[in-house]
């Protein structure tokens, strides 16, 4: 639920505000249900918990001959939980789904943010690596042969997981991407609605 959380308030909150059906295209367009395992229903349930949780306001809109819609905004304490949320799956190992949403909301992070938590796990995934080889290394172990193609597998995951990370750590270091602290960011750019008033 936690890459489905972030992925919808993260849609709502770089659109400006949605509805339902625009985080659901939006979404379908990334490929998030490949990648995300995201349903169209769970996307609606993520909205209206949200909503719930108060981390998304609900504007109802009158629709087009039928019922009115929900536009939905993100609140602030639903933009800080879409920071938290990113650096918990940049860091965290053994959930690709986690890390795959925070890449695809890692400008919501300001730069020196982002380089520290994929840095993290560049440092976690390198002592998991040492401490996998050392427990798979026992010559008296009891575990099957073929169970141990399963440590091989993981290993070499991690590896080019690890060889990823650091890479994307340089490319941050270098200026890659529009981060929250850099100009034309989701922080720099006035919110259209705070400027109706």
């Amino acid at each position: 639920m936690s890459a489905t959380k972030l992925l919808v308030l993260g849609v709502v909150h770089l659109s400006g505000g949605a509805h339902g059906y625009q985080v659901r295209s939006e979404l379908q367009s990334w490929g998030a249900e490949i990648w995300a395992k995201i349903k169209p229903g769970s996307i609606y349930h993520a909205l209206k918990k949200a909503a719930a949780d108060g981390l998304l306001n609900e504007h109802a809109e009158p629709g087009n001959s039928g019922p009115d819609r929900v536009l939905y905004r993100v609140t602030d304490r639903g933009r800080d939980e879409i920071v938290e949320l990113v650096r918990d799956g940049l860091r965290r190992t053994h959930d690709p789904t986690m890390l795959d949403a925070a890449v695809a909301m890692l400008p919501m992070l300001t730069r020196a943010d982002a380089i520290a938590h994929v840095d993290e796990r560049v440092a976690r995934l390198e002592a998991e690596l040492v401490g996998q080889a050392q427990g798979w290394e026992n010559p008296n172990s009891d575990i099957p042969e073929h169970v141990r193609e399963q440590a091989d597998l993981w290993a070499g995951r991690a590896r080019t997981e690890l060889e990823w990370a650091k890479s994307l750590s340089k490319r941050l270091s270098e200026g890659a991407y529009t981060m929250a602290d850099d100009p034309g960011s989701w922080r720099t750019v006035p919110d259209p609605l705070e400027m109706r008033f």
